[in-house]
C-alpha cells in the first residue's frame, strides 16, 4: 500500500505530465489550461479523472437547485445526436447522481477501464483517451456553448 504522501506526489506528476503533454494543442478559443477548462457558463464543470481501475472524462452539472440542472440536463439530451456524432456514442448519461462530495449533480461520462494511477505504463493510453475526449468536447462545446449561456439569464 502506498502512503499518503506518495500517493499524492504520483498524482500530482500524473496531472502534472498530462498538462505537459496538453500544451501542445489550443482549444477553440486558444491556448487554455486543459485541467480547469473554462466552460464560461456556471455549474457546468468538464473533468478527468484517475483512479485504481479505470479513467473518465465527465461533464458535472451541478447547479443547486434541481429544476435549473435538470433545465441544462434536458438540453445536453435536445443535443445528443450532434454529441454522440461529434463525441462517439460510449458515454453514459446520468440525471441525477451524488458527486465525490455528497452533493446532487447531473453527469454524462465516458470511461477507459484497466488503466490505474499508479501503473506509468497505462499513462500514455490515459493522456490519448483524456486528449480525444477533450478536444472533441471543446469542438462541441465552441459550438454549442451559447446555448447554454442563453439558459443562464
Amino acid at each position: 500500500m502506498y502512503s499518503k504522501e506518495h500517493k499524492r506526489e504520483i498524482k500530482t506528476l500524473f496531472y502534472t505530465s498530462f498538462g505537459k503533454y496538453m500544451s501542445k494543442n489550443n482549444a477553440s478559443t486558444g491556448k487554455i489550461k486543459w485541467l480547469n477548462y473554462p466552460t464560461q457558463v456556471k455549474d457546468i464543470y468538464f473533468r478527468i479523472s484517475l483512479e485504481t481501475k479505470y479513467a473518465e472524462v465527465y461533464i458535472d452539472l451541478q447547479h443547486q437547485d434541481n429544476s435549473l440542472r435538470n433545465l441544462f440536463y434536458d438540453q445536453f439530451l435536445e443535443l445528443k445526436t450532434v454529441f454522440k456524432n461529434t463525441l462517439g456514442p460510449d458515454w453514459h448519461w446520468n440525471r441525477e447522481q451524488e458527486n465525490e462530495y455528497g452533493k446532487k449533480c447531473a453527469r454524462i461520462t465516458t470511461t477507459l477501464n484497466e488503466v490505474n494511477l499508479y501503473n506509468k505504463d497505462t499513462w500514455a493510453e490515459t493522456f490519448q483517451f483524456f486528449e480525444k475526449h477533450l478536444l472533441n468536447l471543446d469542438v462541441f462545446w465552441s459550438e454549442f456553448k451559447d446555448l447554454f449561456k442563453d439558459l443562464e439569464n
